[in-house]
């Protein structure tokens, strides 16, 4: 029976991860995960308190990962451990304490490469009651700590990870996953959202420190209601530029979207359509900022 993580007892969640039983339902995606580390355990229990989860398997499950050791050594000799989402990756191979990393690499990797009924972009998502919005940028561009800071403003968060773009009417399915914080984001979004919503800090991954901001409960029980794209922005952050927002005409927006789907080629002709009604229904925007509040202001000034 399906319950908030934190009503079960860590023996029986410990068991039901080493026995790959530990079932969780989020947006549009049933997840089955196995591994028997403590770290893990710890993680979940701390950043995935609120999410629902059942300590029995599915009869459909579609992302499936296991959370293992690269090779016999390795469970006993330098502990380590890489995501196995069931098909080959070029996952590196991380210490036992950074099996958090390696759960949630190995969410994003099942998501990027397994989906093949929604279309797939990386870009940060929120909404609120007028829709949706969509944030595409390169790594360091910022997304994941205004992500944060317009779900402190009080949008919904659909995804720090994922537009998910429904093939037949362009809408987007939520995915409310805890939001990875990297480096110089953490004590900034520590700074807007409290210290209590960020989780442990993980020091000294292959991505620098890293840490997560939890989801709100009411975005969780949300995690089902779709929405329609209002604002699709490129951000970039420069510290210390002014504040500037430059209109894209939806070809230019779609050449961008395009490259940043993880399954576009995959889908083909229903991506592209999917794509197109994305960027006609909506206004897009280039965005240049050098602080937090200046970019809140400016998407505010956009209709935000």
């Amino acid at each position: 029976m399906s319950a908030p993580l934190q009503q079960f007892d860590s023996k029986d969640l410990k068991q039901a991860l080493k026995a790959g039983t530990f079932t969780m339902s989020l947006g549009p995606f049933a997840h089955l995960v196995s591994g028997s580390s403590d770290a893990l355990l710890d993680f979940l229990e701390d950043t995935y308190r609120d999410y629902n989860v059942d300590l029995q398997p599915r009869d459909v499950t579609e992302i499936v990962l296991s959370l293992k050791a690269p090779n016999f050594v390795r469970r006993f000799v330098r502990r380590q451990i890489t995501p196995d989402p069931g098909f080959d990756v070029p996952a590196v191979p991380l210490p036992l304490r950074m099996a958090p990393l390696a759960f949630e690499m190995g969410l994003n990797l099942s998501v990027a490469l397994k989906c093949c009924r929604l279309m797939t972009i990386h870009a940060g998502v929120v909404a609120d009651e007028k829709g949706a919005i969509v944030m595409s940028a390169a790594s360091g561009g910022g997304k994941s700590t205004l992500t944060a800071a317009l779900m402190a403003e009080g949008y919904r968060l659909f995804s720090d990870e994922f537009a998910l773009v429904d093939l037949e009417n362009a809408s987007l399915h939520p995915y409310p996953r805890p939001i990875s914080l990297k480096q110089q984001s953490i004590p900034v979004v520590r700074d807007i959202v409290g210290s209590d919503q960020i989780s442990d800090l993980i020091t000294g991954t292959p991505k620098g420190d890293i840490a997560y901001c939890r989801v709100k409960k009411s975005d969780l029980s949300a995690d089902n209601q779709t929405s329609h794209a209002k604002l699709i922005l490129f951000p970039r952050f420069e510290e210390g530029v002014s504040p500037v927002a430059r209109m894209l005409n939806p070809a230019e927006a779609i050449m961008r979207l395009i490259p940043a789907s993880t399954n576009y080629n995959l889908l083909g002709e229903p991506a592209f359509n999917a794509v197109v009604k994305l960027a006609r229904n909506a206004r897009a925007y280039e965005i240049s900022y050098g602080s937090t509040a200046q970019s809140l202001r400016l998407i505010s000034e956009l209709g935000g």
